[in-house]
C-alpha cells in the first residue's frame, strides 16, 4: 500500500466533528493518548523488566499514523511532501550523520529554508 492509498482508506474510518478546529483537535488528542500508550509500554519494560508486546507496539504505531492521515486530510497536506521535508531538514542539521555537535548547534534559519518548501 502507498501513502495515497493508505490516506484514501483513513477517511472511511474518521468520525466527521462540526468543524475544521474539531476535527484537528480530535486528531491531536489521539496523537497523544496513542503516544501515551506507547510511552507506557515502554515504561513497564523499563521500571517493571515487562516484557515488550512488539505486536501490540506496532499497532499503536499504527493508531499514530491514522490520527497523522486525519491532521494530513483535514488540513489537505501532502504527507509524502511532510516525510520528504522532514528528511531534508534533518539532512540539514546531520550532513552526515547524528553528532552530538550538530545536535546541539542547529542552524535554526537553514532548517526554515527547508520547511518552507511545505508551503
Amino acid at each position: 500500500m502507498n501513502i495515497n492509498e493508505y490516506l484514501t482508506l483513513t477517511e472511511r474510518t474518521r468520525s466527521i466533528l462540526e468543524t475544521k478546529q474539531l476535527n484537528n483537535l480530535h486528531m491531536a488528542l489521539g496523537l497523544v493518548t496513542e503516544s501515551g500508550e506507547i510511552a507506557d509500554v515502554l515504561k513497564k519494560n523499563l521500571a517493571y523488566n515487562k516484557e515488550i508486546d512488539y505486536i501490540n507496539l506496532q499497532e499503536e504505531m499504527g493508531d499514530i499514523c491514522w490520527y497523522l492521515a486525519g491532521l494530513c486530510n483535514i488540513n489537505g497536506f501532502d504527507f509524502e511532501k511532510i516525510l520528504q521535508t522532514n528528511i531534508d531538514k534533518l539532512r540539514s542539521r546531520y550532513p552526515d550523520k547524528f553528532t552530538n555537535e550538530n545536535a546541539l548547534n542547529r542552524d535554526l534559519n537553514a532548517e526554515r529554508q527547508v520547511l518552507e518548501h511545505l508551503k
